[in-house]
């Protein structure tokens, strides 16, 4: 009769991790269907509004955030340098640029 019942309650014990490994796996199959949903959603979204889906280059990401990181941290180390004037300003020229293609409306 101990042997019985062993051996009932390992197979349930398998049965339960079986049924753990699935359902896990089937929430992982639905969160990789949801992000390609909404990559698709949002790529047509882009293109019906006339721009081009762009694609996340995470290296760019890593590279700005550590130059981000030195430029502060040698910004609070530096000092303030040389202090201008209460009423200096500096100018800077003007340039038209030439309207976007295929965008005629102005943005606003």
């Amino acid at each position: 009769m101990d042997f019985l019942r062993t051996l009932l309650a390992s197979a349930a014990s398998l049965l339960l991790r079986l049924l753990v490994v699935v359902f896990s796996l089937v929430f992982l199959a639905s969160l990789a269907v949801a992000g390609l949903v909404a990559a698709l959603v949002l790529s047509v979204w882009a293109l019906l509004r006339g721009r081009r889906p762009t694609v996340a280059d995470f290296g760019l990401f890593r590279r700005y955030r550590w130059t981000d990181i030195h430029t502060r941290t040698r910004a609070w180390t530096a000092g303030r340098g040389t202090a201008r004037a209460p009423g200096e300003v500096i100018d800077v020229e003007v340039r038209e640029l030439p309207p976007r293609q295929g965008n005629t409306q102005p943005r606003g």
